[in-house]
């Protein structure tokens, strides 16, 4: 008997709480397990019993009535659920949840849970475009939080903006992708590294390349709606992290190694970053004038991240690395599979029109010595065949 997929609702009190009705009556009728909460000021729009008409059962407020339900208690409410919904979701709860608040049931259940959480922001436009708002979400998000962005419209205060909560057949949409997403890699952990690292020379000098960390982006994000539960380690890019994908930034070489191994045991590892091979042997305290020689430069082999991991004793079961060369593309790529004993490698020619900095890519798709040539595609589209290709090798193992 297939399991029934549990959803946990929690409505705040705002011009657009009467829209979570017409969220609760569709995933009614989709034969959803369903729970309610709401905040107080739920009521001040719209009443606790139009919920516990459409649900059929008792919806919750407060947290010590809860607590003393013998069939249910906040921390079964946090943790029975496959999904959390908060719908809508005012500035001043996004504000709590964001800086660890845990004062009513709500944010209560935020604090405590493990489940993914979609928050579906609803608010004036001076809210949301305020400095505040920004960062409290930029938070939520690098814990991987998915925010369903407002629309732009005409607002409840007759204004014209951003903050209109989004349709709620986008988010019936979204809930039905997740379940059927979430299902082909739900248990696994991946680890994906990507954009560029920065070696330092002197207080203002530094090696580096031109990688975006577009496709290691594209890849995490990807891996995450196959349901896995996906780490993102980036070196300094301008890309905002995807959502539903945990974050971490670096900086060297090392700092990639270090964040990757702490963040191990894991199923998947894919080394998308384009890390320096050498760095300075020796990181000058003060500028470097230009009267000295470059020949006084001592630079090292720096650290070799997809080869630590494929030989940690915490190693991956499945270990990819990409190969961004100029020439003889299948045969470096093999050399790489082999050097850094790896599973998978992806190999790409780096040019004006695919690789660093660009939109699309062209891969080489190379496993067991054979390779399999895909066409200059969307770097997302790429990340979506790795995704499908990575879900198969674990539906066949």
């Amino acid at each position: 008997m297939k399991k029934k997929r549990k959803i946990l609702l929690i409505a705040t009190g705002g011009i657009a709480s009467y829209k979570a009705l017409e969220l609760l009556r569709l995933l009614v009728n989709d034969h959803y397990e369903l729970n309610c909460v709401l905040t107080k000021n739920v009521e001040k729009f719209v009443t606790k019993l139009s919920f516990d008409s459409l649900l059929g059962k008792e919806s919750f407020i407060n947290l010590f009535s809860v607590t003393e339900n013998n069939e249910m208690s906040h921390i079964k409410l946090a943790n029975s659920s496959d999904l959390i919904l908060v719908v809508p979701a005012t500035a001043n709860f996004i504000g709590k949840i964001a800086h660890g608040i845990a004062d009513d049931l709500a944010s209560t259940i935020i604090l405590a849970t493990k489940s993914p959480i979609i928050i579906a922001p609803g608010m004036n436009v001076g809210m949301w475009e305020n400095n505040a708002l920004k960062d409290n979400v930029k938070i939520l998000k690098k814990r991987g939080m998915k925010i369903m962005e407002p629309n732009t419209g005409k607002l409840a205060c007759g204004q014209i903006g951003k903050g209109k909560l989004v349709e709620i057949n986008d988010i019936m949409s979204l809930v039905k992708d997740f379940f059927t997403k979430n299902s082909t890699l739900t248990g696994k952990k991946a680890i994906v590294t990507t954009g560029p690292s920065i070696e330092m020379l002197d207080p203002v000098r530094f090696l580096s390349n031109f990688s975006s960390g577009k496709q290691g982006s594209d890849i995490a994000k990807a891996l995450s709606e196959f349901g896995a539960e996906t780490t993102l380690i980036s070196g300094p890019t301008n890309l905002d992290p995807p959502n539903g994908v945990k974050f971490e930034r670096v900086k060297t070489g090392q700092d990639f190694l270090d964040v990757s191994i702490s963040n191990l045991p894991a199923d998947i590892f894919i080394s998308v970053a384009a890390i320096c091979d050498w760095k300075a042997k020796t990181i000058e305290s003060n500028k470097i004038k230009k009267a000295i020689s470059s020949g006084n430069f001592v630079f090292e082999k720096n650290v070799d991240v997809l080869k630590e991991v494929s030989k940690s004793n915490l190693r991956p079961e499945l270990v990819i690395g990409f190969a961004a060369e100029t020439q003889n593309l299948f045969k470096n790529s093999i050399n790489k599979l082999k050097e850094k004993r790896c599973d998978w490698i992806f190999g790409n020619i780096v040019s004006e029109k695919s690789g660093f900095n660009q939109t699309k890519n062209k891969v080489l798709f190379v496993r067991n010595n054979k390779k399999i040539q895909w066409p200059v595609l969307k770097k997302e589209e790429i990340a979506k065949k790795i995704a499908t290709e990575i879900s198969k090798y674990f539906d066949a193992n």
